[in-house]
């Protein structure tokens, strides 16, 4: 029988002390972020709260909300000046996005008019520059405003310490430095590019196993937008968690030896992030390797392990070193799906209870929609559209995804000729999924251009919280089914 008590809910908070202590970090941040106080008060806050807690443990929460302002102060990127002509040196930080006659980059602001400085800009290159991650770059060039400036999209870039967009084209540059090429990414890429020949599935294959975005900017992109399938094409939790299982199964058999289990989570460990290297280090991937490292961490002590507890160290961890993250797109989505698995989709799994034939259909279906509604707010908010068929194309397309993964890596390692056979497979598993996707995408239902403010967006998250902080109350009789 199912039943409810206000006891349940503090027994699960008990479970999750990282819940309070993050969320307190969490409010010193947004306060920094919104009113100007200089760090030395809150370092002064910092440590008054913490010879407080000596004596009230509840201190504790106020000397993380102190920590969490005086770390976004600390941090604080300075505000270059917009629509006024600047002589820039810039270092190119990530990949970009392709668009064919443009791409777009992220770059830190080394020095304005020949002050060094610490700011962060949005570059956008034409066909005649190609940048790549680590360039280091100097022009002539001005700083103008995101538009809408009433956007979601430009509100998160500005909370996120952007200073504006900068537009680079060949007269504008005046010096380049080429950063060095030799990084794991960068052979994994060409390793498989060696391997088969070019085609659009190829191409899909590889951003799914190593996050290339190798088809942003193109028609089968947008399509995947359409889908609801566009986070399939980057390296994510998703894919290291899949790496994680896999791992697993196949160290399975080094627990027989002594001290069997430490080796095999040594292994694991060191396995993933061999793997977050091949992917060139991506966000939603640094994230998900520290979870699953402090899952490891957990089991070796023999603790009373929950999952959701470790999500929020995870992200307190990333927080604390890096306190802007909390305004960056791919930390929420991420943030958010992994916590409506483990809040929403699991117990909801656990209710049902089926271990029938198609299970792994089932439970796709639940995690994908549980994915799906938890992130649709963010993605209205940040991007204007809402897509509905990703719950019917997630399952069907995650299958596939994880053959590509698979057979990609085990290409990396393999001699030849085996390893073109096995990337071909990976080749022809995303010629497979090119095509479910291109057949959703032509209904043209289920996707709709909506775009909601920054208290819609709260708002909705409010209900989202309250609604799981309800459901802690609920239990199935006295064993506690739902929380199997």
């Amino acid at each position: 029988m199912l039943t409810f008590s206000a006891k349940n809910i503090k027994e699960r908070f008990d479970r999750m002390p990282m819940a309070l202590l993050t969320l307190a970090l969490i409010g010193g941040i947004m306060l920094a972020a919104h009113f100007t106080v200089h760090y030395g008060l809150w370092i002064i806050l910092v440590v008054l709260s913490t010879l407080v807690a000596l004596w009230r443990r509840e201190a504790a929460l106020a000397a993380l909300f102190a920590l969490g302002g005086a770390l976004y102060q600390i941090n604080a990127l300075e505000l270059l000046p917009q629509n006024e002509p600047l002589k820039l040196v810039v270092q190119i930080d990530d990949r970009g996005i392709d668009y064919g006659r443009f791409s777009t980059y992220d770059a830190d602001v080394h020095s304005c008019n020949g002050r060094r400085v610490s700011a962060k800009v949005r570059i956008t290159a034409d066909s005649l520059v190609h940048p790549r991650q680590g360039d280091i770059i100097e022009i002539t060039s001005s700083v103008r405003p995101f538009l809408p400036a009433d956007g979601g999209y430009a509100e998160s870039m500005y909370r996120r310490g952007y200073s504006g967009r900068v537009s680079i084209s060949g007269y504008k540059v005046k010096s380049y430095t080429p950063a060095e090429r030799q990084t794991l990414h960068s052979w994994a890429i060409r390793r498989l590019e060696s391997l088969t020949p070019q085609s659009s599935a190829r191409d899909v294959a590889m951003s799914v196993t190593l996050g290339t975005r190798a088809i942003t900017g193109s028609k089968l992109s947008q399509q995947y937008s359409v889908s609801g399938a566009s986070h399939l094409l980057a390296v994510s939790g998703l894919h290291v968690g899949l790496v994680f299982v896999l791992l697993h199964i196949l160290l399975l058999p080094l627990v027989f030896l002594w001290r069997g289990n430490i080796i095999r989570a040594v292994i694991a460990v060191a396995m993933i992030w061999l793997y977050v290297a091949l992917c060139g280090y991506p966000t939603s991937a640094v994230r998900a390797a520290i979870m699953f490292s402090v899952l490891q961490l957990s089991y070796l002590a023999k603790s009373r392990h929950l999952p959701e507890n470790s999500l929020f160290l995870t992200a307190f961890i990333m927080l604390a070193v890096n306190p802007y993250m909390l305004f960056e797109l791919s930390f929420n989505l991420s943030f958010v799906a992994v916590a409506a698995i483990l809040f929403v989709a699991r117990p909801i799994i656990n209710m049902i209870h089926y271990r029938g034939f198609g299970k792994g259909v089932v439970d796709g279906v639940v995690i994908s929609t549980a994915c799906v509604v938890a992130t649709m707010p963010l993605i209205s908010h940040c991007f204007g559209v809402v897509s509905l068929l990703s719950i019917v194309v997630t399952p069907l397309a995650l299958l596939t995804s994880q053959i590509m993964i698979v057979c990609n890596l085990a290409a990396l390692f393999l001699p030849h000729p085996a390893a073109t056979v096995v990337a071909q497979s990976a080749t022809w598993c995303g010629d497979v999924q090119n095509r479910v996707v291109e057949l959703f995408a032509r209904f043209g239902v289920g996707y709709a251009e909506l775009q909601i403010d920054s208290l819609t967006l709260m708002l909705s998250y409010v209900v989202l919280v309250l609604l799981m902080l309800l459901s802690f109350g609920f239990r199935w009789g006295s064993a506690g089914r739902g929380d199997r």
